[in-house]
């Protein structure tokens, strides 16, 4: 246990969030999307920025990371992808054809149109995207409370993306239709109200993105890894640490009709833990990081009192 919660405390990707510190003034309460009024709900805005080095080695592979991502910060919010556009600078024509083609592909595998964007030739690559979504109903990560049971739901039919990196993907082998519907258990659950705060599990791995969670909420957890959903075969200490294309972490009341509701999308769900007051995120029982000492990102709600 003592090197799990090692690799957790030093995991590049949980680490790397140390720079929000910089937008904390206009970055709201840490979640990855911005809630707008609009009409009987809510619209969904979000992007996000590909690695350079990233969008240089794997061209393809960044474009359908900049869908992924966009898509589930939506879904993390409970809502529905509307339109997603790009921002592309390329070396050269083939390098941005190769980008746009992992844009399509993606985008074609979840069901988001992509409606335009920017294309710049003959510079350093860059590569960003934006994505519009509508909720009825959102989800906040701020939203968590002690005494809430923490769920945790991923879609477990995929791959490794590498034999050496914390990728895992599904968009290759999950049938076209369930990747486009799979999101829809995340808008069921927020609409009957059987969760009220969700966040998406991406670069810091379950448990950074959990200690993201908590920090925005003001509030601690505790982990029990043995209860995580995971591919068979993957180690806990692997699978921890790990970017899915679809994961999310729930605060609910209702932890046996949440899971209940991703079940029937055949995703897999299980009551992994629970939310407290402590305001530290504990794997079994045993801490891994301390906000009242060391603040991740700031984005809390202590931090603008």
């Amino acid at each position: 246990m003592s090197d799990l919660v090692a690799a957790v405390r030093n995991a590049p990707g949980l680490l790397g969030k140390r720079d929000l510190k910089l937008v904390r003034d206009f970055a709201g309460e840490g979640d990855d999307a911005a809630l707008i009024p609009h009409g009987d709900g809510f619209l969904v805005v979000c992007g996000e920025a590909m690695s350079p080095p990233f969008v240089l080695a794997d061209p393809f592979g960044a474009g359908a990371a900049a869908v992924v991502t966009n898509v589930s910060d939506v879904r993390a919010m409970g809502g529905r992808p509307l339109a997603l556009v790009d921002m592309l600078v390329s070396p050269d024509h083939e390098h941005a054809n190769t980008v746009l083609d992992g844009i399509a592909w993606a985008a074609g595998k979840l069901g988001v149109d992509v409606v335009g964007g920017h294309l710049t030739i003959g510079h350093q690559p860059a590569l960003s995207a934006s994505c519009t979504g509508f909720a009825k109903v959102p989800l906040k990560a701020s939203a968590a409370k002690p005494g809430d049971a923490l769920v945790a739901a991923f879609a477990t039919e995929g791959r490794w993306m590498s034999a050496t990196q914390p990728f895992w993907t599904s968009l290759h082998d999950r049938d076209d239709e369930r990747l486009r519907s799979d999101g829809e258990a995340l808008v069921e659950i927020a609409e009957r109200g059987l969760a009220h705060a969700a966040r998406d599990v991406s670069m810091p791995g379950i448990a950074g993105s959990l200690l993201q969670m908590i920090e925005g909420a003001g509030c601690g957890a505790n982990l029990h890894t043995d209860a995580i959903p995971r591919p068979d075969g993957a180690p806990i200490e692997r699978w921890l640490l790990t970017f899915p294309s679809f994961g999310f972490l729930l605060a609910t009341r209702r932890p046996e009709e949440t899971c209940a509701v991703f079940e029937r999308h055949g995703l897999a769900a299980a009551h992994c833990g629970s939310f407290d007051d402590t305001r530290t995120l504990k794997l079994d029982g045993r801490t891994a990081w301390d906000l009242n000492q060391t603040p991740l990102t700031g984005l809390s709600p202590s931090a603008g009192a």
